[in-house]
């Protein structure tokens, strides 16, 4: 009986640590993308005149 709890514990442990681990993948993934995201954004604004009329 001791064995059969410690595998459904050893099963349910293993299925819940990979819904973790995916869920963190997940949510890193999507925050490297919205970090690229507004990287993009910034280098793509174009550069104010003034520092044109400088040089």
């Amino acid at each position: 009986m001791q064995e059969i709890e410690r595998f459904f514990s050893n099963l349910f442990s293993s299925v819940i640590n990979r819904f973790k681990y995916f869920a963190m993948d997940t949510a890193e993934q999507k925050m490297r993308e919205t970090i690229d995201e507004q990287i993009k954004q910034r280098r793509q604004k174009p550069k104010p005149k003034d520092q044109e009329d400088r040089e």
